[in-house]
Order: C-alpha cells, then sequence, then structure tokens
C-alpha cells in the first residue's frame, strides 16, 4: 500500500482501514472533504480477512457437508463426503480476494480517499506521526478496530492456542479441539470443524451457551450442536493448560468445586475481542479511555475535542454493521451535525446451524422492564409451510410487543424479536425496520409477502396478536370487545 494522495494539505485523518474508518472516510471525502486513511497492515479490516468473510465461506462449506450427510432425509441417495480442507481454505481466500477488491487503496483513490500505508501514533491532538512523516489535521478519527482477547489462563501461551485468525488458516485438521468461549465465535467455529470431523468440546464459564441472547433461543442451539456431537462443559473455569504427551491438557473447575481434565490436539481461544488502542500514544493527544475501549460520547467524541472515535476501538458491539452505522454518525458530525447514536435497534445474529438472531430486548428484560404489560408473541417453524417443505421445521419466531398510546391500538410496539432456526437473520431484519422507526406491529401485519418464505414468519408471528384480541374479547367485557373492533378495523 502506498500514499495515493499528494500533499499533507488534509482536512480530515482517519486512522485505521476497516469498515468503520473507511467508511468514515468515503463519506467525507464524497462531499469533497480532503481526507487520508492510514492503515498498517492492509484495507479491509478483520471482517474481511479473518472475521465475517473467512468464517462464513468456511460455515457454507461445513453445512454442504451436513447437507450431503443428511440427503436420504430427502429422498437422495449419497455416500459419506469427504473435506478437502485445502480446497476449502482455497475457497475461502478467493472469496476475500474477489470481496476486497471494493476495499483496495486503489477503490478508495478512486472515491477520492488518500491511502497512507504505516503504523500511526499521535504527537498531539491534531498531529500524526507516520514513520518519519508527520500529518496535520484540525479533524482526526481514530477506527483501529479490535483484536481477539487472550485469556490470562496459566500455561495457555507456553502450551500453544489459536485464536479465530489463525484457525481459518489451518490446512490440517485437528482430531481433538478445544474452544475456550461458547459465545458467537466460539459456537461458529466449534460447529463448523466438528462438521468437519474433529472432535469438539466447548467449555465456558457461563451456565449457559450465547448468554446475551435469548435463553430459549440459546438452548435450541446448544440442544442442535450436542446432536451433532458437540460436548459442553459449561460453568466451568480454565485454571491452566499444559502441553502433554497427546497434545494439550486444560484443567477445569467447574462452580461446584469439582475438577476435570480435557485433552486437545488444539485449543481455541474464543472469548471476545479487545480494541486496538496500544502504540496509539493516545495520552498524547488527550484521548481517555474507558478500559481498552475509547471513551466517546452519544456523538462519538473523544475527551479531545478535535478527535472522534467509532467501531470496535470504543469497545462492544462488535459488529461490522454497529461500525458502519456509527462511521455514518461520526461523518455527519465531523460534518457539522449533531447526530447521536444508542444502538437501540441494532440487530445482531450467531450463524450457527441452526442461525440464532435478535433486535432489541431479550424477553427476561422486556419481562423487567414492562411486567405484565409485555405481550410474548411465539409463532414455530413447523406452523410455517416454507420451513417444513426444506425440513427446517424446527425453529421459532418470538417477538416482544409493549403498548403504548396509539401503538396499542395498532398492535402494539415491538421492543424485541428472536428468532432461532433456518435463515432467522433475515427474519429478524424487519423487526429492526419497525424498531428504528418505531413503527407499530400492524404496520408488519399489513404488508402482503410472497409465499411460501421465511419471511413470512414475521408477519404470521404479529398475527397472532390480532388473534389473540378476538379471543379476548370472546371472553370479556365491552371494552375489549371495542379494542378487538378497532383492531379489525386495522386488519381491513
Amino acid at each position: 500500500m502506498t500514499d495515493s494522495g499528494g500533499g499533507d494539505g488534509y482536512e480530515v485523518v482517519v486512522i485505521g482501514g476497516g469498515t468503520a474508518g473507511m467508511t468514515v472516510a468515503k463519506l467525507l471525502a464524497r462531499d469533497g472533504t480532503r481526507v487520508v486513511l492510514i492503515e498498517e497492515a492492509r484495507t479491509g479490516g478483520d471482517c474481511l480477512y479473518t472475521g465475517c468473510v473467512p468464517s462464513k465461506a468456511l460455515i457454507a462449506t461445513a453445512g454442504m457437508l451436513a447437507t450431503i450427510r443428511r440427503a436420504g432425509d430427502y429422498g437422495v441417495r449419497a455416500g459419506e463426503p469427504e473435506l478437502d480442507l485445502p480446497a476449502a481454505i482455497a475457497r475461502k481466500n478467493w472469496i476475500i480476494d474477489e470481496i476486497g477488491v471494493v476495499d483496495s487503496p486503489a477503490s478508495l483513490a478512486e472515491a477520492g480517499v488518500a491511502v497512507l500505508s504505516g503504523h500511526a501514533e499521535f504527537v498531539d491532538a491534531t498531529t500524526i506521526r507516520v514513520g518519519e512523516r508527520t500529518i496535520t489535521a484540525q479533524r482526526i478519527v481514530i477506527a483501529t478496530g479490535s483484536r481477539p482477547t487472550v485469556p490470562p489462563i496459566p500455561g495457555l501461551i507456553e502450551s500453544g492456542f489459536v485464536t479465530s485468525d489463525e484457525l481459518m488458516e489451518l490446512t490440517t485438521l485437528p482430531r481433538r479441539l478445544a474452544v475456550i468461549g461458547a459465545g458467537p465465535t466460539g459456537l461458529e467455529l466449534g460447529q463448523t470443524f466438528a462438521r468437519f470431523g474433529s472432535e469438539v468440546t466447548v467449555v465456558d464459564r457461563s451456565p449457559r451457551v450465547l448468554a446475551r441472547d435469548d435463553a430459549e433461543a440459546a438452548e435450541r442451539v446448544a440442544d442442535k450442536l450436542r446432536s451433532e456431537g458437540i460436548t459442553f462443559r459449561l460453568g466451568c473455569e480454565v485454571e491452566h493448560a499444559e502441553p502433554s504427551r497427546g497434545g494439550k491438557r486444560l484443567s477445569l473447575r467447574a462452580h461446584t468445586g469439582e475438577m476435570s481434565e480435557i485433552e486437545a490436539d488444539e485449543i481455541l481461544a474464543a472469548v471476545g475481542r479487545t480494541p486496538r488502542t496500544i502504540s496509539l500514544r493516545l495520552d498524547a493527544a488527550g484521548v481517555a479511555l474507558d478500559g481498552d475501549a475509547i471513551k466517546v460520547d452519544e456523538r462519538f467524541r473523544t475527551s479531545s475535542p478535535t478527535i472522534w472515535a467509532c467501531g470496535d476501538v470504543t469497545g462492544p458491539p462488535y459488529y461490522t454493521h454497529a461500525a458502519e452505522d456509527q462511521a455514518r454518525t461520526v461523518a455527519k458530525n465531523i460534518q457539522g451535525g449533531k447526530s447521536s447514536w444508542s444502538g437501540r435497534a441494532l440487530p445482531w445474529a450467531t450463524f450457527t446451524d441452526p442461525e440464532i438472531a435478535g433486535v432489541g430486548l431479550t424477553e427476561e428484560a422486556a419481562r423487567a422492564k414492562h411486567g405484565d404489560k409485555l405481550e410474548v408473541l411465539r409463532f414455530p417453524y413447523d406452523h410455517l409451510d416454507r420451513a417444513m417443505t426444506d425440513g427446517r421445521g424446527d425453529g421459532f419466531v418470538k417477538v416482544l410487543l409493549a403498548p403504548g398510546g396509539l401503538r396499542e391500538i395498532l398492535g402494539g410496539e415491538v421492543v424485541g424479536a428472536h428468532a432461532a432456526g433456518a435463515n432467522a437473520a433475515e427474519i429478524v431484519q424487519q423487526f429492526a425496520v419497525l424498531m428504528a422507526w418505531r413503527l407499530p406491529a400492524g404496520i408488519l401485519a399489513k404488508a402482503v409477502q410472497a409465499y411460501p418464505t421465511y419471511s413470512l414468519a414475521g408477519r404470521q408471528a404479529i398475527g397472532l396478536h390480532w388473534q389473540n384480541r378476538r379471543d379476548d374479547a370472546s371472553s370479556s367485557g365491552p371494552v375489549s370487545a371495542v379494542k378487538s373492533w378497532l383492531a379489525k378495523v386495522v386488519e381491513r
């Protein structure tokens, strides 16, 4: 990567060439701002090279193996498939190269963004040093992303381990894989390598998987992974790691105090991510930290008035789509706007099989906030025609409704939605739209959707609200009857 801009007369410096940094730079350049993006590795970021893109490519390979193994369920005779791991890695790398074209320095230059290769560090709040060169600008954006967290387990480094970055480069399949962490990364890659043929054991201190997700949806995923041979050691701390004659050994302590051990050929550390702030010399610029993350306000301004930060470097949520949306907020504010960001309607997804996705509050959090006024609508996949034709009837959609003024008559306000099953992430998207614009649920109920599709599960889940109102009216007093009549008017 080389400097594709001329001179140092830049108005904005962006540090970091991942999703957040590229988005800010492109938006500012589009409006005529002279902007330079500094990246010490390669533009595109972790999502392109070591995160979202490569993991989903390998998940697709694992899914193909699983589909072939189930071919008999669909009336197709097929033998046991054989994995060609080097070929799967080559396919993954080809996909990265294809997608990476639009993130290249040449593509950024075409968008009007100068790209400078090298490590950036602050001299002061308006000056950046890159090697022997210094660049001065009145506005600076930090978007250096995050890296996989290395857990402080005694003996882990000496024993040897991999993070998600290295695991997806392996060309030899580990016979036994120990996964530390039952979050999205641990489960996605754990299932992938189990389908590849590894014996997988997942360890986590939490008593359940996907601790931040809807409990019912998370348990549905755990049950499926168990059925595919994955062993879970939940409610356990990894106390020590050491080399063993057979490979590597993890010593575990359960919350009950009971000790046990796991033997593995490889250890995957998948316990989260850590913002990349080391070696930026943030203290020289007066930029405050909150732990490892840069501290920002709702407009993404740091403690230094000339500096903004967005994306993973500001801490969770560590989602590519969150980084992109935050970057849009920063671009507006650098140009004089006063936009804030809350993430209230931010969807998320874990791409296991079955998928699990959500937006807004979990059922537990929604009940704590809304009490008896909360309405929980649950629609099972075995009532969804497309899921049944695909042999994917084991899933559900859950919608959480709260009343509020006119929204109560029009179906209530969606305060959370969750799905576990095939295409769960696609289904949840429509609820994110409702929540972002604070639209009543009846908007979705009125929309005509193609049949048979998975997205119909969302509309059919909302439809349960009207069915419940009619059932209430048939056995209640005149007030409920009036509400039911109003609901029918809305339906028409």
